[in-house]
């Protein structure tokens, strides 16, 4: 039974996820590419070919502006139930070929994090059965209703193409109060329904648990083992300044202390700030240079006011993002953003 802590890394998304949102607002007739520029990122045609992960922080902008256009709160849950086991790579690979559906969730548990880093996945014994709790990593904001929809349903469905028919005994709690869309859930899941507990969590029996997996294959499963093994050995290689870096990154506007980065990656505060220094670097570095990269990236692809850079960035006034970017670049944020629109004209009148 797998209990272990996920492996160090980053809160990183595979971008699947952020595919199978655009493809659900396009089937509810939505304009995708309107919305991915609400939310800062490239459009379709560029993200439909991209398996670059994406952070967290991209894709909460992503779910709010699918949100605002669809009006459908329940969307997760839409999201989630579209997802096949295939599109979960070698982990979905892996569940589907389990000899049974302990061996699935033990997989799941084990390699989650590899497909998405936002959330800890733990499967703890009950009397009579097991319970998967599913555990935010970061703080998911606005968009957390929607992962935990999302989540319950992929799990779900995953849980059921395992075994070929629905779970009748499941209980299932939900980290959010009961909705008035609450229907739409059900159309999923007949188990018992529990709202305004802490996280996402699946409660099943022992007869659940030994259900046999209808697509078992032992190759298989050894092979898609070996593949997750492998994703998560290489995610541990990373340097760790880099992975502060992405953490950093997921957290714009509320960037975690140095002691909250310590404890995230189970370290004391003087073994980060050693091992950083081995590396090259430091805490403060590392936050200055998410910070810039952000700023410039905001100043150059978006039409946000510089005051709302500035407080997205978590700075308290203009003036001190002002004085601090100038520092960065050696320019002010208006300077950079007229460059930047000087660059683009000159590009439409010279195709």
């Amino acid at each position: 039974m797998s209990n272990a802590p996920p492996a160090p890394g980053t809160p990183f998304v595979h971008p699947t996820y952020a595919k199978m949102l655009c493809i659900t607002l396009r089937g509810l007739g939505i304009d995708v590419d309107a919305a991915l520029h609400k939310a800062d990122m490239p459009p379709w045609a560029a993200l439909s070919t991209s398996d670059a992960l994406l952070d967290q922080g991209t894709i909460n902008r992503l779910i709010a502006a699918a949100l605002e256009a669809s009006g459908r709160p329940w969307l997760g849950i839409e999201v989630g139930a579209a997802v096949q086991a295939s599109s979960h790579g070698p982990l979905g690979n892996a569940a589907v070929a389990s000899s049974h559906l302990g061996q699935a969730l033990e997989t799941v548990a084990r390699f989650g994090g590899v497909r998405y880093g936002a959330v800890q996945y733990q499967l703890f014994r009950e009397p009579g059965g097991v319970v998967m709790a599913l555990t935010e990593l970061v703080d998911l904001g606005a968009a957390r209703t929607f992962v935990a929809c999302m989540m319950f349903a992929t799990l779900l469905r995953m849980m059921e193409a395992v075994v070929g028919h629905r779970l009748d005994r499941i209980e299932v709690e939900f980290p959010f109060p009961e909705p008035p869309w609450r229907n739409e859930i059900e159309r999923l899941c007949v188990g018992r329904l529990h709202f305004n507990r802490p996280h996402l969590a699946f409660h099943l029996d022992n007869a659940a648990l030994l259900c046999p997996c209808i697509t078992a294959d032992a190759k298989a499963f050894a092979v898609a083992y070996q593949q997750c093994a492998q994703l998560e050995f290489q995610s541990t290689l990373l340097p760790l300044k880099q992975r502060v870096f992405e953490l950093l990154n997921v957290r714009e506007g509320s960037y975690p202390s140095l002691g909250e980065v310590a404890n995230h990656f189970r370290i004391s505060e003087r073994t980060l700030m050693r091992r950083l220094k081995q590396e090259s670097s430091s805490y403060q570095a590392l936050l200055d240079e998410t910070r810039q990269q952000r700023a410039v990236w905001y100043l150059t692809h978006s039409n946000l006011a510089i005051e709302e850079i500035a407080g997205r960035l978590g700075f308290e006034d203009t003036s001190n993002f002002s004085r601090i970017f100038k520092r960065w670049l050696g320019c002010l944020p208006s300077e950079t953003r007229r460059a930047a629109l000087d660059a683009l004209k000159k590009t439409q009148a010279n195709p």
